[in-house]
Parts: C-alpha cells; sequence; structure tokens
C-alpha cells in the first residue's frame, strides 16, 4: 500500500498540493510545526504502524521535519522496514528494488540541512525583532486570551504534552522536548488544557 504523508503548519494553509498524486491512496495529515518529531505527531505515529504501507510519498524533505537527526532518524526507521520515501519535488526514492539509494541519502541529508537552518534563522530573526521591540519599550509580550483561544492556537503543542504526560513524563522532560518552560506546562493543566492521569 502506498501512502501520502501530508504535514502543515496550520489548519489554514492548503494541502491540495501534497495530495495530488494517484497512486498514493491512503493520506496521513498531521498540523504541526516541523520542529516536533517525526514520530511525536498523531498521524506520523499511525503511518510508522501501519504494516501494510510499503511507500510513503512526501512533497518535500521539510514535510518530515526542521530538524536534520530527526528526517535522518525518520528515514532510517522506514528503510529498516523496508519501507520506500519518495520525495517528489527532489523525484527521490530513498530505496530501489529494495535497496538503500546513497544518492537520496546524500541529497536528502543536504535539502534536511536546510529546513533546519531556515527554522533556525526564522528563530533567530524572531528573537532580534522582539529584542529591539523590548529596547523601544514597544514589546508587551503576547495578548492573554481566553481558555478556549489558548486551546485553538496551541492545538498542536497541547496534544504533544498530553501525549507526554500519557506516557509518564516528567514536566521537565516534557518543556525540554518542546522548548518550552515548565510553568506554561503548569498553566495548562490550571486551566485544565491537558490533564494528569
Amino acid at each position: 500500500m502506498k501512502a501520502n504523508y501530508v504535514r502543515i503548519s496550520t489548519s489554514k494553509q492548503n494541502v491540495d498540493s501534497q495530495l495530488i498524486h494517484s497512486e498514493y491512496t491512503q493520506a496521513y495529515l498531521d498540523v504541526c510545526s516541523g520542529s516536533i518529531p517525526f514520530m511525536e505527531r498523531p498521524e506520523a505515529l499511525k503511518l510508522s504502524r501501519n504494516k501494510k504501507i510499503t511507500s510513503i510519498r512526501v512533497r518535500e524533505v521539510s514535510r518530515l521535519g526542521r530538524n536534520l537527526a530527526d528526517i535522518l532518524k525518520t528515514i532510517e526507521f522506514f528503510t529498516e522496514k523496508g519501507v520506500d520515501i519518495f520525495i517528489e519535488n527532489q523525484g527521490l526514492h530513498t530505496l530501489i528494488d529494495g535497496k538503500v539509494n546513497p544518492s537520496a541519502s546524500l541529497i536528502i541529508s543536504m535539502f534536511g540541512a536546510i529546513a533546519q537552518m531556515e527554522r533556525d534563522l526564522l528563530l533567530e530573526r524572531t528573537q532580534i525583532g522582539v529584542n529591539i521591540a523590548k529596547a523601544k519599550g514597544k514589546y508587551k509580550g503576547r495578548k492573554r486570551g481566553a481558555t478556549s483561544d489558548l486551546a485553538k492556537k496551541n492545538v498542536t503543542l497541547i496534544s504533544a504534552i498530553q501525549s507526554g504526560l500519557d506516557a509518564d513524563d516528567s514536566i521537565s522532560k516534557i518543556a525540554t522536548t518542546h522548548n518550552i518552560t515548565r510553568q506554561r506546562i503548569y498553566e495548562y493543566l490550571k486551566k485544565e488544557l491537558v490533564v494528569r492521569i
């Protein structure tokens, strides 16, 4: 069975360009940041557990993630299971006739590094902007919203935190994994957006 894997950062993004391919009949769609590790995404996890999948199509490397180590770990996981990953915009298959495609490995590593660099630069530019605004006394932080608004805006992060809590991970581990403060997790617990079992 051939499957499409689609990742978009927000629910407002159009997924049509990532789904046009008749051979790949089943689709798995995650709405989350590329910084979230592949195996921590709900649909990606379902995809990884489907033993009928023989090939996975993604529009581009950054759909797998924006962390090079995680991208390579994901590809290695599927390669060991004999599952080919087809990177459409590069026309690359990770497996050819059941054997590892060394050219694909090299090119995917390069594009994965570029995806990670783009994310790092975005974070750096954002922080520079915040620092300039603070220096001018114009930065007041994010406006506090209603709990329902908070839940809508942070659905992916809240889902990831809940997964960590369900797995009995410590607050510190969850905070480190998702690059957030422990205080933020306690805030979500207090507002009952996440629940400790």
